[in-house]
Order: structure tokens, then sequence, then C-alpha cells
């Protein structure tokens, strides 16, 4: 009777742990979209320098707190994390845009193991 238990339990843990995963997969893959957002208003001159400057901290904070909430440090989506943090503020928005369709890629497949 405890080994059918214990089989659960271990799913349920597993499941559990994937779902943390996706979920800051998820928070970063929203970092860098946002960020990637701001500076393709901030090149265009729709944006204050404060709200640019701001949005910006914001996204790298975020970045930074997902990064270190992952698992696995080799994996794809610290790689992607590091990559991320290794940009300077004002990097291209089309270059923020690539990690974050990365990161998508990456959750698609937790999502769907």
């Amino acid at each position: 009777m405890q080994r059918p238990f214990l089989i659960a339990l271990c799913l349920l843990t597993a499941c559990s742990r994937q779902t943390e995963q996706v979920i800051t997969i998820k928070q970063l893959r929203s970092a860098a979209a946002e960020w990637a957002f701001v500076n393709h208003e901030a090149a265009r001159k729709h944006l204050t320098a404060a709200y640019v400057d701001g949005m910006r901290k914001a996204a790298r904070k975020q970045i930074d707190k997902a990064a270190a909430s992952l698992r696995d440090p080799r994996s794809d989506a610290a790689r992607q994390a590091a990559a991320l943090q290794a940009l300077p503020p004002d990097a291209p928005s089309d270059l923020l845009s690539q990690h974050a369709a990365a990161l998508k890629t990456i959750e698609d497949h937790l999502e769907s193991a």
C-alpha cells in the first residue's frame, strides 16, 4: 500500500518542480519582452528618459531574481538568463526579442513534456 503512495508523491513532486521552472521561465521571458518593448519605444523617442531608466532597472531586477531561482545553472534557460544579464541597458530590442523567443521555445518544450 505504501509503494503506490510513494510513487504518486514522487510524481506530484516532479510535476511541482517542473511547474516552478516553467513559471520562472515565463518571468524571464516577460521581463525580456518588456525590456525589448521599452528599448524599442525609447529608440523611437516615445518615452521619457526617467521612465526608460526605471523600466530597464525593473526588468534587470526581475531577470536577476528569476535567474537565481533556476535549479540547473547549465540549462538552456539559465544560459538565456545569463545572456540577458550580460547585455547593456540599451541593448537592441531585436536582440532582446530573440532571447524572449528562445525562452518561449524552452517554456513550450517543458509544458509539453
